[in-house]
């Protein structure tokens, strides 16, 4: 998948490492809910606010996330290292103008099944 391969390779494995803000330690199904799944209503109503609400951000970088969960503490107090395999259930796709930004489309089971660790911030 040509999208993730600016994300972190993982040594001998066909997977890449993302970050993503998470509300508790251990994260939930909720963490990895889109906002769309929520029904949490887009701000915007353009397409592409409309097609990444139904994905979930996530960051290259730890340092890209915390930065991020710091300017907006209402997004977690938590970062889940998450390792993605390539080619699964799990479409990523580098997104927005934010540094090291990408959105992870997928169930949020899955999703939570990638967890690696989790940091405070």
């Amino acid at each position: 998948m040509g999208a993730m391969a600016a994300v972190h390779d993982v040594p001998g494995e066909e997977a890449r490492v993302c970050y993503r803000i998470v509300t508790a330690d251990p994260p939930t199904l909720a963490d990895f809910t889109s906002n769309e799944a929520r029904g949490v209503p887009p701000r915007r109503r353009d397409p592409e606010t409309l097609r990444l609400w139904g994905g979930i951000s996530v960051f290259e970088t730890e340092q890209q996330a915390r930065l991020q969960a710091t300017l907006f503490p209402r997004l977690g107090q938590h970062i889940a290292a998450l390792r993605v395999p390539e080619g699964g259930a799990i479409r990523v796709e580098r997104t927005t103008r934010t540094e090291g930004h990408y959105t992870l489309w997928g169930e949020p089971a899955d999703l939570l099944a990638c967890v690696l660790s989790v940091v405070v911030i």
